[in-house]
């Protein structure tokens, strides 16, 4: 911020205006001799006489100031807005600035039009480019009115002064030439023997040596003797400098680019009296030291470019270019991270607390860290998805890290927890995964956070399970949608849609719906193809299956209360000959007259079919789908007399094979929605639409009677339709959190409509005896699909009262549009909640759930079990399927106490199976139980006393478990990651992939099984976090939980770091 130096013989138009009541008036003190302006930096006239006085000078700068010397000594407080007069001739303003008075020469008056700077450091002057200004000085002489500028006497001035001046001559330079520039900081000389350093303040830092020992907290200085551009050094709203680098060489070479940024925040001081500026830089944190090489220390780098300008673009001369010093060298020694090692004795909240709450399930307190009930292992980092954003994630293959294809606006940093594999993740820290595809749908993150106004999308064949380490919050406004799609409206003309068209892209695992039925196969040699009316539709379709398909079951399998596809209608189609009449394979097809169908100048009787195919029913879930009801416009046909031109209704899917509703959940399987069981499914498809021969024509000529068909009337025209395909059945969800689940925002597994009849095209004439319309538009509808299934898990799983927080609704049937068909209503899907803490039941659940049945809490698809009620069963509880067996917690961001640029990691002294347990760089404890003989405590590297035949490192491993077990998996695994901060981090609420976190995206590594690895990284992380997982998996060969048994917790964590 400028704040310009005060004088004591300073004062501001604006301020001496105050003063204008004080002064005096024409002859309201005797005056004590002649007191008059003898001259001016205007080129004015002698005012001797009493005369007015005039300027030569009409043309000028914005900031030239105007002085003036009269014949005495003036006393400055004489002068205000009112006796020294400057405004703007087109407005009447005055211009801010201020006048002074010489201290070399008590006669002359400055005014000195001000300088400012705007937010971004732009010049503001007091006087406008290219503006005319009228000054006027009253002189007594003239019978001015006053105040009047007086003597120190108190002589009044005489002459009147009044001239006008334009600013047209731009900005004129207070010093003139190139500014140069002097650079200060402060050096450490030596050390009080408590350790505080001993400084001498303002040491020149360019006067041509180098220098050293530099205190690491020093503000920098630079000194300009010129006003300069402030906007060329600095944009005082931020803090930041476009043109001045400030920067780390951390090998010490200039002559190599390999420089790295200093973050820290510019200040700045303009002096108008003085005419010069400073500028002042402070880092956020403490300079990095000198570091250990004596030889090639670390250097601070200043440079100053030439876009480095003073008020009239001068570039910067003296004092420009690189200039570089080396700080102090490091004085800390070894120490622990975190201080004195991590005893897990205060969990979070508490702010003394070094466990990230947010993103831990393990239980961290009193002293240990234990197993939790589940949560999984957090491995693919955090998920926040910001307002306003749309993520969709694939459950049959999704690539990580996410990024600005994913829909969330910026690529994120690789942020996993896994095994060390040369072959996958050649070239990176310890050959850890820098990337990670999911194909199994199963989500392993370390938190979960939709906020406000986001979305995230489920799409693929597999049911999308999310695991989150810690805390789950699906905030207010927020949506998650596994919703089954429709499909796209249907074109009746297509011959045969299982084979011709695609089915919509299924949302985690729900069912297909079922495909319309094939337009029919017309036998060759029928005369039903030669059929002389141009809108004759007949096609040769091989292999034809014109019923409608129903729908895949629950879980995409085949039958599993899937909705039931239409039946052609009628059943018999003729393919004998052109004949109306039964003896044409028994045709069923009725007829009624629509007069509506005929031209003007069309004379026989012309019948047509308004009969309409078998439409597809809902599908199946928690309850039995809605039949498919198929009714033509015109409910009954007039020849023969009394046919029903609707097919049979459709019955819907059937739901017997899910186990009975109980209020206690006795009995149940399914419904508890396993997916180790095969039952965490999706929902059902529902049923596609039959075939049928809308439209089709016959006639008789005029001599023949009134009757459609029979002897004497003949298909003219023949038209069949290919039917709509069901809706997709709703997704499948299971939520588990090891800490808390928040549903404030809403999912959304709802079953897809029912396809339909696309829109009608416009008539059109194909001949010139015979109007034909569209014949794309017959097709019937499908079925809807059911709703999807939804599980929420975890110690607290709190949701949203308002209606439909949670809505498994089935899919409505699709609509007939051109007729009075309508597809079946899919059935709602399924619900499961379970908690431990009890704050939750079925009641509570149900109203926020559609559809929603208040006479019974929606109990036929809703289940709870809140972990306090024994009668609905023992809540959430811990099992032997990985990933529901993981358990994991993370610290804080961990950094020793003291100021340091990076840390340094301790590599083991001794063997890490039989050394020393402290001599190795890194351990922690195992409280271990074996066998239930009795706690005791061993270290979990090094020489344990014999209590196993190696360390536990080495007897168990340091494998993370994976689903399927494809890796001999540890009990116990445990991953570092560092990274720099800039100083703002919040150390406990920290994600790699928010930009506003402090963290520097180049400096955050791979998750590695021993800090000592970031000795290798390019960049030297300053602080350090720990992941500790605890696989209780038991699930045939793959047992890593049958060790993790005998564990009571883990205590005692410390890394061994020298800060530098």
């Amino acid at each position: 911020m400028w704040t310009p130096r005060s004088s004591s013989i300073a004062l501001s138009l604006s301020a001496l205006a105050l003063f204008s009541g004080c002064s005096s008036k024409s002859g309201s003190t005797p005056s004590e001799g002649s007191f008059y302006i003898v001259s001016c930096t205007l080129g004015c006239t002698d005012g001797t006489t009493g005369n007015a006085v005039n300027c030569a000078i009409a043309n000028t700068y914005q900031n030239q100031e105007i002085s003036i010397i009269f014949s005495g000594p003036f006393d400055l407080f004489s002068v205000n807005s009112s006796s020294f007069r400057v405004t703007d001739v087109s407005n009447g303003t005055t211009p801010s600035g201020q006048f002074f008075s010489d201290p070399t020469d008590p006669r002359r008056l400055i005014f000195r039009p001000s300088l400012t700077f705007d937010q971004n450091g732009t010049p503001i002057h007091g006087f406008a480019s290219s503006t005319s200004y009228r000054i006027l000085l009253p002189g007594v002489a003239q019978m001015d009115q006053g105040p009047f500028i007086q003597s120190t006497l108190g002589a009044e001035n005489k002459s009147r002064m009044q001239c006008t001046i334009k600013t047209t001559e731009g900005v004129i330079d207070p010093v003139p030439g190139s500014p140069s520039a002097s650079m200060y900081v402060d050096q450490v000389v030596g050390y009080q023997d408590d350790g505080s350093p001993i400084i001498v303040s303002d040491v020149l830092l360019n006067g041509g040596t180098e220098l050293t020992n530099v205190y690491r907290q020093t503000q920098v200085r630079f000194e300009f003797n010129d006003i300069m551009n402030v906007a060329t050094l600095l944009n005082p709203s931020s803090g930041d400098s476009p043109n001045i680098a400030v920067e780390l060489d951390e090998d010490g070479d200039l002559a190599t680019l390999d420089r790295t940024p200093i973050d820290g925040n510019f200040t700045y001081l303009v002096d108008l009296e003085q005419l010069s500026t400073s500028l002042y830089f402070l880092a956020n944190v403490p300079l990095p030291s000198a570091g250990s090489d004596d030889l090639s220390p670390r250097r601070i780098v200043l440079t100053l470019p030439p876009a480095v300008q003073d008020l009239v673009a001068n570039p910067i001369s003296s004092g420009g270019g690189v200039h570089s010093f080396i700080t102090e060298p490091p004085q800390l020694g070894e120490v622990l991270v975190p201080d004195g090692g991590e005893d897990f004795q205060l969990s979070s909240p508490d702010p003394d607390s070094n466990e990230d709450g947010p993103r831990s399930g393990a239980l961290w307190g009193g002293g240990r860290l234990t197993p939790g009930v589940g949560g999984g292992s957090g491995r693919l980092g955090d998920l926040r998805v910001p307002s306003g954003k749309a993520l969709t994630l694939n459950t049959d293959s999704q690539a990580f890290p996410l990024g600005i294809a994913d829909g969330l606006g910026f690529d994120h940093n690789p942020d996993f927890l896994g095994n060390s594999d040369a072959v996958n993740f050649p070239g990176t820290l310890g050959n850890y995964p820098d990337s990670i595809t999911v194909t199994d749908g199963v989500f392993e993150f370390q938190s979960l956070t939709l906020e406000a106004g986001s979305s995230l999308f489920f799409v693929g064949t597999q049911p999308a399970r999310l695991y989150i380490r810690g805390t789950a919050l699906l905030s207010t406004g927020s949506l998650v949608n596994l919703s089954g799609p429709q499909p796209p409206d249907h074109d009746s003309s297509v011959l045969n849609p299982e084979t011709d068209l695609i089915a919509p892209i299924p949302s985690a695992g729900g069912g297909d719906g079922g495909f319309g039925g094939d337009r029919f196969d017309f036998p060759v040699g029928t005369g039903m193809d030669g059929l002389g009316l141009c809108e004759n539709d007949v096609v040769g379709n091989p292999g034809a299956n014109t019923q409608g398909r129903s729908g895949m079951g629950v879980g995409r399998s085949v039958g599993l209360g899937g909705g039931v596809g239409g039946v052609q209608y009628p059943t018999n189609y003729p393919t004998v000959n052109t004949n109306t009449t039964a003896d044409n394979n028994n045709h069923g097809l009725g007829f009624n007259r629509v007069g509506d169908y005929n031209p003007p100048d069309f004379v026989e009787l012309e019948c047509r079919s308004l009969m309409v195919g078998g439409v597809g029913s809902g599908g199946a879930y928690a309850l039995d789908g809605d039949i498919g009801t198929s009714d033509a416009v015109v409910a009954l046909a007039g020849y023969p007399f009394g046919q029903d031109n609707g097919a049979p209704d459709t019955p819907g899917g059937d739901s017997s094979w899910l186990e009975a509703v109980d209020e206690n959940n006795a009995g149940y399987n399914q419904r508890l929605l396993n997916w180790w069981d095969g039952f965490l499914r999706g929902g059902s498809g529902g049923g596609g639409g039959g075939n049928h021969p809308n439209g089709t024509i016959t006639y008789r000529p005029v001599a023949g009677g009134t009757n459609c068909i029979g002897g004497a009337a003949f298909f003219q025209a023949w038209h069949d339709h290919s039917g709509a395909m069901g809706g997709t059945g709703g997704g499948a969800l299971q939520i588990t959190a090891g800490k808390s689940l928040t549903v404030d925002g809403r999912i959304e597994a709802k079953g897809g409509q029912g396809g339909q009849a696309r829109i009608a095209q416009s008539d059109f004439m194909c001949d010139a005896n015979t109007w034909t319309i569209d014949f794309g538009q017959f097709a019937t509808p499908g079925g809807g699909g059911s709703g999807g299934a939804v599980k929420l898990q975890s110690i607290v799983v709190d949701i949203s009262p308002t209606p439909g927080t949670i809505d498994i609704s089935g899919g409505p049937g699709g609509i007939g549009v051109w007729s009075l068909s309508k597809g079946g209503v899919g059935s709602p899907g399924l619900v499961r909640v379970e908690d431990l803490v009890g704050g939750i039941n079925r009641s509570l659940v149900a109203q926020s759930v559609l559809p929603y049945e208040p006479l019974d809490d929606s109990l036929s698809w809703i289940s709870v079990d809140n972990g306090q009620d024994p009668n609905d069963g023992p809540g959430w509880t811990a099992n032997t399927h990985r990933p529901d067996s993981l358990s994991a917690s993370m610290s804080c961001w961990l950094q020793p106490t003291g100021t340091f640029f990076s840390l340094a990691f301790v590599d083991d002294e001794e063997d890490d199976n039989t050394g020393d347990p402290l001599k190795m760089g890194w351990n922690m404890d195992i409280l271990y139980n074996p066998g239930g003989t009795g706690e005791i405590t061993i270290p979990f590297r090094g020489d344990n006393g014999g209590v196993l035949a190696n360390s536990w490192e080495n007897q168990f491993g340091i494998s993370l478990g994976t689903q399927g077990g494809t890796v001999p998996a540890a009990p116990i695994v445990i991953r570092f990651q560092g990274a720099r901060t800039n100083g703002s981090t919040d150390l406990c609420d920290a994600d790699v992939n928010d930009l506003f976190a402090g963290i520097d995206p180049k400096s955050v590594t791979p998750w590695v099984d021993d800090p000592s690895m970031f000795n290798d990284f390019p960049v030297a992380p300053n602080m350090i976090r720990f992941a500790i997982i605890f696989d209780g998996t038991s699930d045939g060969t793959d047992v890593p939980g049958d060790d993790l048994a005998d564990v009571v917790g883990v205590t005692n964590l410390r890394v061994r770091v020298i800060p530098d």
